[in-house]
C-alpha cells in the first residue's frame, strides 16, 4: 500500500479530465439568506472501490450560488471555480464541478487498481471521499458577503482531511477582500499582538513560547494574517487549517480579536 502522507498531498494536487459515471445535479431558487437570491449546484459520484464490490468511493460537492447575473454573483462563481474547484476556465460553476470531479475520480481509479487486494484486511482504507460544501454566513458585517466553505477528505491511512476557508465580499463592487484591505499596514504589529494575546488566554498559557509547549501552536510557523478571516460585526476571526502553523492534532486553530484597531 502507497505511504500515507500522500493522502494530504493528492487532496489539492489533481488533474482533469470530463467524464464520470452517476451525478446528481441539484439547482433551485435557495433562500434569502444575507438579502441575496442563492441557488444551489451540487454532483454526487459514488462507484466501488474495484469491479464487483460492496465498498465505495465518493465525491461529493453542494455549493450555494447566487442568483443572476452581478459583480457579486460573478466574482464568487470565479472563487469558486478558481480555489475552491481548482478549475478555471469553465463558464459554469456545475462544468467546474464534472472537471474537478473527473480528475480526482481518474487519480483514484488508477491508485485503487494498483493498491487493491481482494483478500485484504485493510481494503476499508480504500474508501475515498472528498466531499466540498460551501454557503454564505449570517453573520456578516454589512455591506460584506461571507462566504464558507469546507473540505472534507479521506485518500487511506490514520486519518483523513479537513479545511475551512472563509471568503468575504463587498457587495456593492463584488470584489473579493484580502486581509490587507481590512487591517492598515501600520496596524499589522497591533493586530498580530492581539491575536498573540487571546490565543495566550484561550488556552491560559504563560507566553507563545508556553502555549507552543502545550498546544504545538507556532510549532510549524509563526502567526501571521492570513487571507483566511471573518469579517464580524465587532471582530475578526482568523483561521488556520491543518499543518499551517501547528501540528496536525492541534485540528482548527481560531483566533478571535475586536475590529476596533
Amino acid at each position: 500500500m502507497k505511504k500515507t502522507s500522500l493522502s494530504v498531498f493528492l487532496c489539492l494536487l489533481l488533474s482533469s479530465s470530463v467524464f464520470f459515471s452517476c451525478t446528481d445535479w441539484k439547482g433551485g431558487s435557495g433562500n434569502e439568506l444575507t438579502g441575496l437570491s442563492w441557488g444551489k449546484d451540487s454532483l454526487c459520484i459514488e462507484n466501488p472501490i474495484a469491479p464487483g464490490e460492496d465498498l465505495y468511493y465518493q465525491i461529493k460537492f453542494g455549493l450555494d450560488t447566487l442568483a443572476g447575473e452581478s459583480d457579486l454573483a460573478n466574482s464568487l462563481a470565479a472563487v469558486l471555480r478558481d480555489s475552491v474547484l481548482f478549475s478555471p476556465g469553465y463558464a459554469t460553476i456545475r462544468e467546474a464541478m464534472a472537471a474537478r470531479a473527473d480528475s480526482i475520480r481518474l487519480e483514484w481509479e488508477k491508485e485503487l487498481a494498483e493498491s487493491y487486494e481482494p483478500e485484504s484486511d485493510w481494503k476499508e482504507t480504500l474508501q475515498y471521499y472528498y466531499t466540498v460544501d460551501g454557503y454564505p454566513l449570517e453573520e456578516s458585517q454589512e455591506g460584506i458577503l461571507s462566504y464558507q466553505t469546507n473540505t472534507d477528505c479521506y485518500l487511506g491511512g490514520a486519518h483523513g482531511s479537513y479545511v475551512v476557508h472563509y471568503y468575504n465580499f463587498d457587495k456593492k463592487s463584488g470584489k473579493l477582500l484580502s486581509i490587507s484591505d481590512i487591517v492598515p499596514a501600520d496596524k499589522e504589529q497591533e493586530v498580530l499582538k492581539a491575536m498573540e494575546k487571546q490565543l495566550c488566554d484561550d488556552w491560559e498559557a504563560d507566553d507563545m513560547e508556553d502555549l507552543r509547549e502545550q498546544t504545538g501552536i507556532t510549532m510549524l510557523g509563526d502567526l501571521y494574517l492570513t487571507n483566511n478571516f471573518l469579517l464580524k460585526n465587532d471582530s475578526i476571526e482568523f483561521l488556520f487549517n491543518q499543518y499551517e502553523i501547528a501540528p496536525y492534532a492541534a485540528g482548527l486553530i481560531s483566533v478571535v480579536v475586536p475590529a476596533s484597531f
